[in-house]
Formats: structure tokens, sequence, C-alpha cells
């Protein structure tokens, strides 16, 4: 099944990469512009990359005043060279900042092709990047400039190397080069997650084949040395910068805590990952347990085996299970996690696929994949329902139900055609299906929940001169600095209640629904009015903030001296 993979492409592969190239487009450029910042990760990223275009300091990394020491450099240089670019810090255009993960996105599914070429052949390749390219988390982080899309394609690039290195063709050496780039961008994205993938698939492959003559040829000079001038600079500027507390931070607080509690809120039992691989790989997950049971078998043929099907499934194997098992045991759990894993998965789904066009296998496994999608897709239409009605204007609604219920028809028509073995028909409907319930989810429903915009139209009703001097008392959003200004103090920046500073023209924004300080606006009447000043409050902001999960509703507060009463025309 393995294949040579030449400088020049064969006439149906470059079909095949075009075909996949429309595919990911068709998936990721809907909403690129029109989604609103997400909070909060998002939000703190693009306002960091901001403040990096306009200061010119590369190498802190600030949120307001903050050092963020969170994660290295990558992803911040990725949007602040595309700021550059195509815009301006003062244009405040979300795409930009997308921009690095949409076409790290397109990079991830390619490099998926190219390595399942060498693995599974051309046409379950095209099945496994297809597959890659339609699935749920993968297509929502190619949508928010943050990290995890770029760590997608560090990954997939790296494991298409070790591909290669096992099935050797004409341009080894030039993968030999592919790996150690994507080892020293990957580090600069998040570290140590992806050199650790690949160290756990090397020595686990080492252990279990008892042989390592095939990743000999990593030991190239010149590409090491690239690799360690990626990155070293780099840590050793930081390093100086920050007397050690980016590390301290980045990799003992961050990273490290994350291994043993459960950090920001986001706790969840051994287990979870598996939970909820059924949504984030939707609709490939229609195809994951015939695709792992195929991968069982033909591991199972022994190590002697040598053949290029069963060395490919022990690579997809080592690469997912450890990694797995390391991230089930993690007290931090998020949907993400397992999105570098996702290439080994769609490459046993792909050879899944490829095996059942031919012969008639795995019902067991054919049937609960077939219900577990199924029970999937019911979920995402559920929540799409749920929130077009729920966060959503009225006129919105009819427009919403024709894309779920036509999504929702193509997800039961791939479920019934898996059950009865045809396997064609079942691809082409869930490819069909996550084409409209993803494209209309993007370009539609999601920018059109109008409810969950609180920052944006905060903001609408601020004037220009607001900003310098706004404080927002209950709402701390930072996606509404984004919208406004670095200078706009969230809650806690600052002293509420400071008159003289409300005298001077501070602006306040208050939550009245928020419980922080159920009591505010009557403390800051009071106080007021012990010094001579009127309060002015504009009209309420209303909607959902679905990062704390509660209802808003956010007036401006400005404070005036009070006019003198008005005395009687017969007043003597």
């Amino acid at each position: 099944m393995a294949e040579e993979t030449h400088v020049k492409l064969p006439p149906k592969r470059r079909w095949h990469v075009l075909a996949l190239m429309v595919l990911t487009l068709i998936m990721v450029l809907p909403g690129l512009a029109s989604l609103p910042v997400i909070d909060r990760d998002e939000a703190r990223y693009v306002q960091s990359s901001v403040q990096m275009a306009e200061s010119g300091d590369w190498l802190n990394i600030r949120f307001q005043d903050e050092a963020r020491n969170k994660k290295p450099a990558g992803s911040y240089w990725a949007q602040t060279v595309m700021l550059k670019a195509l815009s301006s810090p003062d244009k405040r255009q979300i795409w930009v900042h997308r921009l690095p993960s949409a076409l790290a996105a397109l990079l991830a599914v390619l490099m998926t092709y190219l390595g399942a070429i060498r693995m599974i052949g051309r046409q379950g390749a095209l099945y496994a990047a297809g597959a890659l390219s339609l699935s749920l988390i993968f297509v929502f982080e190619a949508h928010i400039a943050k990290t995890d899309a770029l760590l997608c394609a560090s990954a997939a690039s790296q494991f298409a190397a070790l591909a290669h290195l096992r099935h050797p063709g004409e341009a080894i050496r030039r993968w030999v080069w592919v790996f150690w780039l994507a080892m020293g961008a990957g580090i600069m994205i998040k570290g140590p997650v992806v050199p650790a993938l690949a160290i756990i698939s090397i020595m686990g492959l080492w252990l279990w084949e008892r042989e390592i003559q095939w990743a000999k040829g990593l030991l190239n000079i010149a590409a090491i040395l690239v690799f360690l001038l990626m990155w070293v600079p780099w840590a050793i500027a930081i390093y100086l910068a920050t007397d050690g507390a980016f590390f301290a931070e980045s990799l003992g607080k961050d990273f490290g805590g994350k291994l043993i509690t459960a950090q920001e809120k986001h706790p969840g039992p051994p287990g979870y990952h598996l939970g909820v691989i059924w949504l984030a790989l939707w609709p490939g997950c229609l195809f994951l347990i015939p695709g792992l049971t195929y991968a069982v078998k033909t591991v199972r043929r022994g190590r002697e085996d040598r053949s290029a099907v069963t060395k490919a499934m022990r690579l997809c194997m080592i690469w997912a299970i450890p990694f797995w098992v390391m991230i089930e045991l993690m007290p931090t759990k998020l949907p993400h996690y397992s999105l570098p894993l996702f290439p080994a998965l769609s490459i046993m789904i792909g050879a899944a696929v490829t095996a059942l066009m031919q012969v008639k296998a795995f019902p067991k496994s054919r049937f609960a994949g077939g219900a577990l999608f199924l029970l999937a897709s019911l979920l995402l239409i559920g929540a799409l329902l749920f929130a077009a009605t729920r966060f959503g204007p009225d006129d919105m609604a009819a427009p919403s139900y024709v894309i779920i219920a036509l999504g929702g028809i193509a997800a039961l028509t791939a479920s019934f055609a898996i059950w009865i073995n045809r396997i064609r028909i079942s691809l082409i409907s869930a490819v069909i299906s996550a084409i409209i319930l993803s494209g209309g989810a993007y370009s539609y429903i999601l920018p059109n929940l109008t409810d969950l915009r609180m920052s944006e139209r905060v903001a609408a009703m601020l004037e220009p001169s607001d900003h310098a001097q706004l404080v927002s008392v209950t709402y701390s959003e930072p996606s509404l600095l984004f919208h406004t200004d670095k200078s706009v103090r969230l809650s806690g920046q600052a002293d509420p209640l400071d008159m003289e500073a409300l005298r001077n023209g501070r602006v306040l924004l208050v939550d009245l629904q928020s419980d922080e300080k159920p009591d505010f606006i009557e403390q800051l009447k009071d106080r007021a009015s012990q010094v001579d000043l009127c309060l002015e409050t504009s009209r309420p902001v209303s909607g959902f903030n679905y990062s704390k999960g509660d209802p808003v509703e956010i007036v401006k507060v400005t404070a005036q001296p009070c006019l003198p009463a008005p005395v009687p025309l017969d007043a003597k």
C-alpha cells in the first residue's frame, strides 16, 4: 500500500490535494471574520498580539500591564506578523488574528494526507485527511486565534515525517528536515507537547518492535542545529528578560500545574476524553470504532510482521494511546487536548473506510459506530437549536431550522447506511451533514447569537473618549479590551467608588445582574450624594455571559455635579 513520494505529484494525487484544500477552506473560512471574539483565551491572545504590534516588543508578552508567561511566543508572533502585514492594530479585525490558525489547519490536513499515503495508500489517505478536515473540534480551533490549530499542524507534520522514515522513499532527507522543523515550531507554540509525542512514539516503537534502524536518519546535524536555533536563542532571551519568571510560570505553574490540579475551573474524571471524542471527532467518529477494530486486528499479526499496513497501525496506536492515557489522568480537562492525536485517529479511520469499501466486515463495530455517531449528531443538533432559539433574534429561527433539518437528515442517512453496509452512501452523507451543519453554524447561526456578543454591544454604546477613563466594575471579560482599549480597567483594577475620579470624568460599566456587588449602585448613589454628584445611567444592554453562564444587564454610569434646585419665581 505504500507509495513513493516524488517532487512532482502524480495527477491523481494533485486532484486529491486540491480537493482537500477546497474542503478545508469550505469548513474554515465561513465565520472567520463574523464570529465574535471568543472569551477568554482567544481574547487574551488577540489583545496581547495587538499590544505586541503596538509596542514593537516581540519578546515580552503582555496583557494590559501584566506579563503573560503561559505559552511561548510562536502564536503571538504569527498573529502579530499577520496584523502588521494585512491590517493595523487600531482596526481590530479579528480575521487577521485567526488567519494563522486557518492556514495551520490547511497544513495539518495536507500533512496528514502526505503521511497517510506512505501508510495506507492514496485512497485511504484521502479519507483520513478528509476526516480530519471535517472534525468538529478541529474546525472550531481553526476559527480561533490561539495555539491549538498550530499545535495540530506541528503534530501532523511530525507524524507524517515518522511515517516516511518508517516507509522510506526518495525524499527521506526532506522528511528528516520536516521532523526537526515541526518539533522546533511545536516548542515555540506550546512547549514540550510535540517533542513529548515524538519521543514517546519513537521509544514505544523501539520497545514494541525491538528495532530502531529506521530512526537513525534523524541524526542529521544540520537539521538539529536549525531546530536548536528555532527556540534556544528565544529561550535564553526570555529567561534573561524575566529573570527566569517565564519558565517558572509557564512550565511550573501552567503546564506542570495542569498535571497536578484542575486549573481554571476545568476539571474532569478519567474517561472524560473518551466521552467527548464522539463530538470532538464528529463526523469522523462514524468510522472510529471500525478504525480501532481494524488497527487492533492488524497489529495482532505479531512483532515479526513488517508489512506496510502493520507498521502503519503500530505507529498510529503508539502515537495515540500513551498520550491519551496521560490526558485522561490529568486533572485539568478540555476537549481540544486530544487534538494532536487526530492525525493518527484519522488515518485509522481512513484505513477502515478503505477496507469496508472492499469487503463486508466489522458488523458490530459498524453498528456501534453508527449508533454513537447518531447520538453525537442529536447532541450537536440539540445544541444548535437551543442556541438559535435562546440567544438569537426571532427572525433567525426559520433559516436555522432549515439548516439543522437538512444536516440532521444527512446525519440520519449516514447512520442507517453504515448499519446496512452501504459505506459509500454513509461516507457521502456524513460529509454533507458536516458541511451543512458546520457551514451553517459558522456562517449564520453563531454570528447571529446577539445575546452572546456582549463586549461588542457594550463597546458600541461607549464614546471614544470614554475608553481612557473606563472602569468595568463587574463585567471583566477580556474581549472588552479588544473592542475598546488596553487602558480600560477591568473588575478589581481600580476603586469604582472613588468619587474624585468620577468627578473628573471616570466612566463605569456596571452589571446590574451581577452577584459580585449586588448593592453596588446603592453604594454608589450614597457616596455620590455625599459629595454633591448626580449619577447618569445609560439604557441597559442585556444578554448572556457564556464564560460565567450568567445573564448580564450592563449600564454605563457617569457623574455630574448636581444642579441647584430652581428658585421659585415668587421667592423673596
